[in-house]
């Protein structure tokens, strides 16, 4: 059996891989025995394990708590998104590792706008984008001087998970509680199927590829997206829409929000022989897969 090292496997992407593909002999380290953070930590349990193949979906993800921390290498966000895949790659030897990344590696402005190809260039300036974003940003620099592969993912979505609600399922949590709030209609966003995540990854492994990958479908707005979701659903959407032009000229940071973000797949559609969904089907899996108002 392939010996596949999964950090973050407990998590909302990477546990329904792990589910998805029992044919892996799957190692799922998690906290306190195994810190990403943490060299030695990091170097026992690859030693001891020997893995073919580290899939480090592991990351600090919280966007808000990143923008108004520390902006330094001595953040929670830099620790873990950046020395912590440093330690990855240190401790392994092999170039047959695949870091998740985000579409907020990229700007998403105006003047740099999406959806984003494959090997559309990465800015080398945090200028223009969030804390978080410009970590992930970092971490990708990594990963290629090691020769590993990027399989980047945005707004990830699956019809059921106990541990967090995701970009869909939160926003049908609000509604039904009567606490939805209007959404964008000039965001421009992609949102990524996590099965389809996971098919991605099992090709990346079985092809032993190598590159930028994407994962997602193709741009629609926040909107539209919960507009569909809940006609779909049998109900009549009664949403507000807001402009997130106007709500980033009242940020600290304007650049808090991709205003233009999304990702392309053409590419790798095309390397690895997959197809992925839209977005309007992506709904339609996720409630035969029992998504729902409650």
């Amino acid at each position: 059996m392939t010996k596949v090292l999964v950090t973050g496997a407990h998590g909302l992407v990477g546990s329904l891989f792990v589910e998805m593909f029992p044919e892996y002999k799957f190692l799922t380290p998690d906290l306190p025995d195994f810190d990403l953070t943490n060299q030695d930590s990091v170097y026992k349990t690859v030693l001891d394990f020997n893995p073919d193949w580290i899939v480090n979906f592991a990351a600090f993800t919280d966007v808000n708590a990143a923008e108004s921390g520390d902006h330094t290498p001595e953040s929670p966000a830099w620790k873990v998104n950046v020395e912590g895949v440093e330690n990855l790659a240190n401790a392994f030897l092999s170039d047959h590792i695949i870091h998740i990344s985000t579409d907020m590696v990229f700007s998403g402005t105006v003047d740099k706008p999406g959806p984003y190809a494959e090997y559309d260039k990465t800015p080398d300036s945090p200028d223009k984008l969030t804390w978080y974003g410009y970590t992930k940003n970092q971490a990708e620099k990594v990963i290629q001087k090691h020769g590993g592969s990027i399989l980047r993912i945005i707004y990830p979505v699956r019809a059921k998970f106990d541990g967090k609600a995701d970009y869909i399922r939160g926003a049908l949590k609000r509604y039904a509680s009567g606490k939805m709030y209007p959404l964008f209609s000039d965001q421009q966003i992609s949102i990524a199927y996590i099965d389809e995540v996971s098919r991605t990854l099992d090709a990346i492994i079985k092809q032993d590829a190598k590159g930028i990958y994407h994962a997602s479908s193709d741009t629609t707005t926040p909107y539209d997206l919960i507009e569909y979701t809940l006609s779909q659903l049998g109900v009549e959407p009664k949403l507000e829409k807001a402009s997130i032009a106007e709500f980033l000229k009242t940020q600290p940071n304007p650049y808090r929000y991709p205003q233009y973000g999304g990702l392309k797949t053409i590419n790798t559609e095309k390397e690895l022989g997959i197809q992925f969904s839209t977005w309007q089907t992506v709904v339609e899996k996720l409630i035969g897969q029992g998504l729902s108002l409650e």
